[in-house]
Parts: structure tokens; C-alpha cells; sequence
């Protein structure tokens, strides 16, 4: 288990929150910011003690984690963070790719003015803050986390289906995983390529607007598959 684990601490649960919601939260943020390795045992009684929360809702959190694969469970053996490997990270780059390219081209036909307005409006929050260098947790910059997630869902806002949302944000935060697994975080033109995308999409342009976005995808996958042959065997895959 990652040190960092150990400097992590719980905050009560708000209003109606439940323990399970409370420790799921913690876990996944824990998971998606490497700060919990693949491969790592996660040791029910450790968990418990560090996060301050009784067992059945850690159990409960880690079964829920299980379920979107960010978490492994074995019989006999209990939980492990999910392993990684180039392979499966490729596969995830190119089924974004697909995924939410459809989306996007939907939201093309479907969106509106208020859609555009919107799109643009994200572009302009996202443009304006500052991004991490590479390597930093974008932790510390949670408003470019924040507005960087909202233009990626003002581009397929209109695509009318709340279950394709849902699946391309699952694919977003497993992307994000990786990249921080390789303790990466791209610097060099991603404000240009947002730029080129937000153009092509109010041009309603859907061929170049969607193959905009799988460059933009697939290029970042590159620069991470080969970020991860220089950092730590720790943070690399396997």
C-alpha cells in the first residue's frame, strides 16, 4: 500500500451521505490519483484504521469499486487495486475514441444555441486557469480538473442520452487513472487542440470536429505509454 495512504483522513459524512458513499468517495480518489498503486493489497483493517470507518462500509465501498474494475477482488485473498498494462490501456483509448466520437457527433445534430453557449462558456473557464506541470497532482488545481471535465461534457451535453454521458465519464476517469499511474500530465498544446475542437464543433463540422477529438485522445495515450519508460518501477506497468 502507498504511503500516502497513511497522511489521508476521512470527513464525516454530510447530511444524508452514507458511511459507504463516504469511503467509496475517499478510495476512488485515492485509486484514480495513483496514490494507491495497482496491484496493492487493500487490507480491510488498514483501511479502516486510516480512513477511520468500520469495516462494512469499507467492504461495502470496495465491492462498488469492484464493480467498475478499479478494484480487484479474490477469493480467500480479499482486494487488490485493479493492475494496469499498455494493452488495456489502449483498448480504453481507442473505445473513447468511439464512444464518445459517437456522442459528439450526435451532439452536433442535436445541440441547440443554449448548447453552443454552453460549450463556449467552458472553453473560456478552462482557458483561463492554470494547468499543473507535468508531473504535479492535479489535485492542487482542482478548478482546471474541474472546467476541463465540464468542457469534455459540454461537447456531448446534447447527444440526448443520459446512459452514454454516464459511460464516457466512466472512460474519462479510468484515462485519468493511467495517466497518473505514469505521473503525467500533458503541458504542451492542449489548449490549442481544445480550441480546434470547441471550432470545428460550433462549425458544425462533424467529420473534423470528431477526428479532432481521437487525435487529441490518441496523441495523449502516446506521450503516457512513453512517459511510463522513465518513471519508477512503483508507478509503472507491468
Amino acid at each position: 500500500m502507498h504511503k500516502d495512504v497513511q497522511e489521508t483522513r476521512s470527513e464525516p459524512p454530510e447530511g444524508s451521505r452514507s458511511l459507504t458513499e463516504a469511503i467509496y468517495s475517499q478510495l476512488r480518489k485515492d485509486i484514480l490519483g495513483a496514490r494507491l498503486t495497482p496491484g496493492a493489497k487493500l487490507r480491510v483493517g488498514e483501511l479502516c484504521a486510516r480512513y477511520g470507518f468500520s469495516s462494512t462500509p469499507v467492504r461495502e465501498a470496495l465491492m462498488l469499486l469492484a464493480s467498475e474494475g478499479f478494484v480487484r477482488r479474490e477469493e480467500m485473498r480479499g482486494f487488490f487495486v485493479a493492475e494496469a498494462s499498455p494493452e488495456e490501456f489502449l483498448e480504453l483509448t481507442e473505445t473513447r475514441c468511439m464512444v464518445e466520437g459517437g456522442a459528439l457527433a450526435r451532439s452536433i445534430e442535436l445541440g441547440d444555441d443554449d448548447w453552443e453557449a454552453r460549450l463556449v462558456v467552458a472553453f473560456h473557464r478552462l482557458s483561463r486557469i492554470a494547468k499543473p506541470s507535468g508531473g504535479e497532482l492535479l489535485e492542487l488545481n482542482p478548478d482546471w480538473v474541474r472546467w476541463h471535465n465540464e468542457f469534455h461534457d459540454a461537447l456531448i451535453g446534447a447527444c440526448k442520452s443520459k446512459l452514454l454521458v454516464k459511460f464516457c465519464r466512466q472512460l474519462r476517469d479510468r484515462s485519468y487513472w493511467y495517466r497518473r499511474i505514469a505521473s503525467f500530465e500533458r503541458e504542451e498544446a492542449w489548449r490549442g487542440e481544445h480550441e480546434a475542437i470547441l471550432s470545428a464543433t460550433i462549425d458544425r463540422d462533424t467529420e473534423k470536429a470528431v477526428s479532432l477529438l481521437h487525435e487529441h485522445y490518441r496523441r495523449t495515450a502516446d506521450i503516457t505509454l512513453r512517459r511510463w519508460s522513465v518513471v519508477s518501477p512503483t508507478h509503472g506497468l507491468k
